[in-house]
């Protein structure tokens, strides 16, 4: 069969296969194969000691590496003159206003909005819940870089939102099945019990099976719908590979939540975000720089060389994530933390857009 969208299967990869295996697709295995077998946090848990410093273990190295890479996106906004330019105006006054009001709800924390709710409260459930979106978000945004570079019909906006609806719907249905089958793993963490103390008694009887079948119902409608256009495309197998793998990973990060509870699946889809999104920055960074000789500034330099300035980024803001150990309970590392937490999530959606020139050029799309 001879496909329009390339002249060879490897042109289908982003980079080549290995790469986007180990450093996209399937990066987060081994923390996965740590958490599970060498720490045992398979899941079947209770509330005892082991459990904790286990869980504590697990979770410090996850916000170890979601620290790593936050920064990375300051660094491409305020290190690079072109992304800055593009938006200078809400680039300066977005963490002015942030921190002023992520600041203010951290001290007027013992206001109650609603018995139960205090502000901080709600600080914590924005960004937990954007966080989510922002985390299935990247993982669409790669996806539609795939689809970008085999092309074949699935580089249309149209496709674009049938993988869009195939995320989301798979998402919905994996926490159905953990809601349904996976609630006794909700005890290994103290937040989650509280969280299955109020939604216990509405989780016995018919109606979680009800809700499973109606978004088991919406997933098979868009599930065939996705894959009567996927294999409309005119593309041979080893150019459809490098995106079937990419979504197969996505799957088997859903499959996690589902197979080992909703705290180990948590912890491995966000050690994924950010081992991928530090691998794909370097990629990208490499692509734009190296084809942009005229600039030499610092992070253009720094980019164009990701074997060698990759693990000196990455090791340094590990090493400041260590030395501000003693400060994670002091009110301004909560207000830092959770600060540029709402910042990455902003500026990631602003600057990362495949659809625009100048993120599709350096990924070839």
């Amino acid at each position: 069969m001879t496909s329009p969208a390339s002249a060879n299967a490897r042109s289908a990869w982003l980079r080549a296969p290995w790469w986007d295996l180990a450093c996209l697709g399937f990066c987060w295995v081994p923390f996965y194969l740590w958490v599970v077998w060498g720490l045992g946090l398979d899941g079947r848990w209770g509330a005892d000691a082991d459990t904790s410093r286990a869980l504590g273990t697990a979770t410090l190295a996850a916000l170890a590496m979601t620290y790593v890479h936050r920064h990375y996106t300051f660094l491409l906004v305020y290190g690079d003159r072109g992304t800055f330019s593009r938006r200078a105006r809400d680039f300066i006054l977005a963490p002015i206003l942030t921190f002023a009001l992520v600041g203010a709800m951290r001290g007027l924390s013992h206001l109650k909005l609603i018995p139960g709710v205090s502000t901080w409260m709600v600080v914590l459930v924005v960004i937990g819940a954007w966080n989510i979106w922002h985390t299935v978000m990247q993982r669409y945004g790669i996806l539609r870089a795939y689809a970008g570079r085999a092309r074949g019909g699935l580089e249309t906006p149209a496709q674009g939102r049938r993988d869009l609806a195939l995320l989301w719907v798979s998402a919905l249905l994996c926490a159905a099945l953990v809601l349904v089958f996976r609630a006794d793993s909700f005890a290994g963490h103290a937040n989650a019990r509280r969280l299955m103390a109020i939604a216990g008694p509405l989780l016995k009887g018919p109606v979680p099976w009800v809700i499973l079948s109606l978004v088991a119902a919406l997933v098979a409608g868009v599930y065939g719908r996705w894959l009567r256009h996927e294999r409309a495309a005119r593309l041979t197998w080893s150019e459809r590979w490098p995106r079937l793998l990419f979504l197969a990973s996505t799957f088997a990060l859903f499959a996690v939540f589902v197979v080992h509870g909703p705290i180990v699946g948590y912890l491995c889809f966000g050690v994924a975000h950010s081992l991928e999104y530090v691998a794909f920055v370097h990629h990208f960074g490499e692509r734009k720089f190296a084809g942009d000789p005229a600039n030499q500034g610092l992070v253009a330099r720094w980019m164009r060389s990701p074997w060698i300035f990759a693990p000196l980024i990455s090791g340094a803001l590990l090493l400041l994530f260590v030395a501000l150990s003693d400060y994670r309970r002091s009110d301004a590392y909560l207000v830092y933390y959770m600060g540029t937490s709402l910042l990455h999530f902003l500026f990631d959606g602003w600057i990362w857009k495949v659809r625009t020139p100048a993120v599709a050029r350096p990924l070839g799309v």
